[in-house]
């Protein structure tokens, strides 16, 4: 960089500050970092970063992958890092990856710890408050454990006026579509004649747990203050001002819903279900919309179809319908999920026939919900140094049914698992209906059984294949798996509404504990397809290597292998890069077309690696995902200057209007 082009990086802004006014420019920044190739992260965190940088008023700040995601991306600069630079620089960060624990020396103890792909950690000392004294409004992690109850005041510690850190109590299974969903539904959307305020950012998190997660995962938002709680995201809502930090803290745990397994281990071959398409239409959406006291028009969106009841601007009322599978989704947005310390729980022994004589009413009750529990929610407030609790809230009954169906020709009932397999009836204070979530798959016998594998032989495919083979497998770094085979039981797996699925999975469950150098790091449900022809097709990037360099304009090629045996033919091929996006659909290739990829904030301007994922569907819908890392070698004449906001490589009144713009903006929020 030039001494002249240092100079005006330095003088311009300082000089024309108070001389010009904001214009409508960006003012809010997201960014993300999908930190772990198996499971693979990438696909989600991306597609949270790239929804939120197209909101109104909101645009990308950076966006990290696998080794390209840093430790000192999220650590206090005192101790080395660069969180101001980096995680502090945006107003929103969504991360995912393995979760952990490590030796804290600060605090002298095992703590769950941030992991990152070149081996590094992240433990709660190393950001302590570290987050929120810059722009971070608001940091959301899916990392397995990360809020127990062992480290979850630890990590309260890290907020120095951040408003939420929203994470998980317990494990979080592989979702792609969690951080879409999560930032969805944070927006405010305008659809035809109406529009739909966003919710919450914990209300999002909370809906996307429900939508996405397995029976059991309990997702945990801490605040600073109650109040930040009813927080939105800029230029969607109410925002709370930056809150005063002090000992005290609040955390609020979700649960998705958690009806009991039945426990059988003794079937060997179980009944074939097949998914019978449902026909979703307008006629459909408002007989479901009628159940909930909704009248108005059906809108259509890309994915869904959509109703809502916008009359009383407090309690905005909004059904969504899956438009893949019949699924549908409503909710109060003035009751559910809302912090308010004077409202409180339904009576939950009454909370059973409201629920269940809604359902029945409305004939959204299927024969096959047999198993059922009252659920609420909880928000407390505690001391972080001394762990002092001054008051527990209890909120958002709700009644959750999961479905049991018979598996083989002497009827024995087995349950099914997964998100798509659950109906939940949220009940207000006032003992109305204030949210629903249901109507899973319509499903019909088969006359075939699937010869199926015993507990042992099917875990050995794990130990051959590793979490490749598992159904939504969780985000745990580990080096030996071992299952409790006594508790190991069948059952039947019903992905989320948001995932095509042709035929109910035949699974075992099985408790694990999973191990890193010796030591337990978590205890987490893994489902594994109890037949081969349930199994992904687990792949493999067979060509080029891992950490591969070439040299711009090689001709680099590309080729991969599934699994004998695993998965069921056609399979279909998606190769993309986190640098240049899809690169084939063919099973090998070859291409010249690879870029170099530059860094945009850092001294050293060394190319990054590319991730290059390989995503692989079966004619069921089953999918497996393989990554690799690949450094394309060129120059990179110089990184981003800090001043050239808009990274167009060149500093003029257009950067100095969105900085004037975002200065004044903050300056109006206390930072």
């Amino acid at each position: 960089m030039s001494i002249l082009r240092t100079t005006l990086s330095a003088t311009f802004f300082s000089a024309l500050l108070i001389a010009l006014l904001p214009v409508n420019a960006s003012a809010y920044e997201a960014s993300a970092a999908g930190a772990c190739s198996v499971p693979n992260s990438h696909t989600d965190a991306w597609r949270f970063y790239d929804r939120i940088r197209s909101f109104p008023g909101w645009d990308g700040n950076f966006y990290k992958e696998d080794t390209n995601s840093k430790e000192i991306q999220y650590k206090r600069v005192d101790l080395g890092g660069q969180n101001n630079s980096w995680v502090d620089s945006s107003d929103i960060h969504y991360h995912i990856s393995h979760g952990g624990t490590r030796y804290d020396p600060y605090y002298n103890k095992d703590l769950t710890a941030i992991l990152f792909e070149d081996g590094t950690s992240l433990v709660p000392s190393e950001a302590r408050s570290a987050w929120g004294d810059s722009d971070l409004e608001w940091i959301g992690f899916r990392n397995c454990k990360l809020l127990n109850d062992t480290s979850r005041a630890y990590w309260a510690n890290a907020m120095n006026r951040l408003h939420l850190l929203l994470g998980f109590k317990t494990n979080s299974s592989k979702q792609d579509n969690f951080g879409k969903i999560w930032a969805n539904n944070m927006r405010q959307t305008t659809i035809l004649w109406f529009t739909i305020p966003g919710q919450t950012i914990t209300q999002a998190w909370f809906h996307a747990t429900d939508a996405t997660q397995p029976s059991g995962t309990t997702a945990r938002v801490l605040a600073e203050v109650h109040n930040n709680y009813n927080d939105h995201l800029w230029g969607n809502g109410y925002t709370s001002s930056d809150p005063t930090v002090d000992n005290w803290y609040w955390w609020w745990d979700h649960v998705a819903g958690s009806p009991p397994y039945l426990r059988a281990n003794g079937i060997d071959a179980m009944r074939a279900y097949r998914v019978v398409p449902r026909t979703v239409d307008l006629s459909y959406a408002r007989s479901i919309g009628t159940a909930f006291g909704l009248t108005s028009e059906v809108a259509e969106t890309c994915d869904s179809l959509v109703m809502a009841d916008l009359g009383d601007p407090e309690n905005p009322r909004v059904l969504e319908i899956s438009k893949t599978t019949g699924h549908y989704n409503f909710r109060n947005d003035g009751k559910l999920f809302v912090a308010d310390p004077k409202i409180g729980h339904y009576d939950p022994g009454q909370a059973v026939e409201v629920a269940q004589s809604f359902l029945n009413r409305n004939k959204l009750l299927p024969e096959d919900a047999r198993a059922f529990t009252v659920e609420f929610d909880t928000l407390t407030e505690a001391d972080r140094d001394k762990g002092t609790v001054r008051q527990v809230l209890q909120q958002n009954t709700n009644v959750v049914w999961a479905r049991q169906i018979p598996a083989d020709s002497q009827g024995t009932l087995l349950s099914v698992a997964g998100a798509g397999a659950r109906i939940k009836i949220y009940i207000a204070e006032d003992g109305s209906v204030m949210g629903g979530l249901g109507n899973w798959r319509v499903i019909e016998p088969e006359e075939k059984m699937i010869a199926v594998n015993d507990a042992r032989e099917t875990w050995s495919f794990f130990e051959r294949y590793g979490q490749k083979v598992a159904v939504e497998p969780v985000f745990v770094d580990y080096d030996e798996a071992v299952p409790n085979y006594e508790t190991a039981t069948q059952i039947y797996y019903e992905f989320s509404s948001h995932k095509n699925q042709t035929e109910l999975i035949p699974c075992w469950l099985f408790e694990v504990e999973y191990f890193l150098r010796g030591k337990p790091v978590l205890t987490a449900d893994t489902f594994i397809p109890a037949s081969q022809g349930y199994m992904p097709p687990a792949v493999e990037i067979t060509k080029p290597g891992n950490l591969d360099h070439f040299n711009y304009g090689d001709t680099i090629g590309f080729s991969s292998q599934v699994a004998t045996g695993l998965g069921t033919p056609p399979f279909t091929y998606s190769w993309q890069s986190s640098v240049d996006g899809v690169l084939s659909t063919q099973s090998t290739f070859d291409t010249t077309l690879l870029n170099v990829h530059c860094p945009d904030k850092a001294m050293d301007c060394s190319p990054l690696p590319h991730t290059i994922t390989l995503t692989v569907t079966d004619a069921k819908g089953l999918e497996s995902t393989d990554s690799i890392q690949v450094t394309i070698n060129g120059p990179c004449d110089e990184c981003d200057d800090p001043a050239d906001f808009n990274r167009d490589k060149n500093i003029d009144l257009v950067d100095f209007s969105y900085f004037s713009s975002r200065w004044l903006s903050q300056s109006v929020q206390g930072k």
